[in-house]
């Protein structure tokens, strides 16, 4: 019982470290981790958690019942809700997604960069919608040509799959990507002001200046 107590406070203590380092790594990659393929890989470690939980919830009743190694598998059940209830319901400042898409921006592209991509896309007009050609039917040549010419000048339009998505409105600069099934992850830029705040319901923020910040709608 000893070790069976020992190991599953381990393996749940494990899962827990696993969120913030699966979620910051998804975000350095700009796509969420899944493991396997579909399944969002927080999902994996929590199942995983929940699992050595379980196993040391029945060796508990069972040193209780047998009398035996109580104080062990008590004190590790101990460890484990203590750990939990700290993770869940006083969560501290970990680094997560939108800090992995920040560090990999900050890495390879830089905010000045950024923000001349936002003022190139501003002139496209007050209520433009730019996305990658071809997604649903054949691209026209112009479009293609137009994308292709953006995606040299800005390479991270292409991170994930050629798939993002800028929108300019409200005097805001916007560039996502994603689906419904998993959420939809970019950054905001105000050419000529502040980024605005969204409500929390929708998502997360990472603000890294007045003009720029980086956003995830739950959707």
């Amino acid at each position: 019982m000893r070790t069976i107590s020992i190991l599953c406070s381990v393996v749940f203590l494990l899962s827990l470290a696993a969120w913030p380092v699966i979620d910051y790594a998804g975000g350095r990659s700009c796509m969420p981790v899944t493991f396997p393929p579909l399944w969002p890989a927080e999902l994996t470690a929590s199942a995983i958690g929940l699992l050595a939980a379980v196993v040391l919830v029945i060796a508990v009743i069972k040193s209780l019942l047998a009398r035996r190694r109580r104080a062990w598998t008590i004190g590790a059940l101990a460890v484990v809700i203590a750990a939990g209830s700290a993770f869940w319901f006083c969560p501290p400042e970990l680094p997560g997604f939108l800090h992995g898409l920040r560090d990999r921006f900050v890495a390879e592209v830089g905010y000045p960069k950024m923000r001349e991509f936002a003022k190139e896309m501003s002139q496209a007009g007050p209520e433009a919608i730019i996305g990658r050609p071809g997604m649903g039917s054949p691209p026209a040549p112009e479009q293609q040509r137009r994308w292709d010419d953006l995606v040299a000048r800005y390479p991270f339009l292409n991170w994930t799959y050629g798939a993002g998505t800028v929108i300019v409105r409200g005097g805001i600069v916007e560039l996502t990507w994603g689906s419904a099934l998993t959420g939809h992850w970019g950054f905001q830029v105000a050419p000529d002001g502040v980024v605005k705040d969204i409500e929390k319901d929708r998502g997360k923020v990472l603000r890294v200046a007045a003009d720029i910040q980086f956003i995830y709608y739950f959707d």
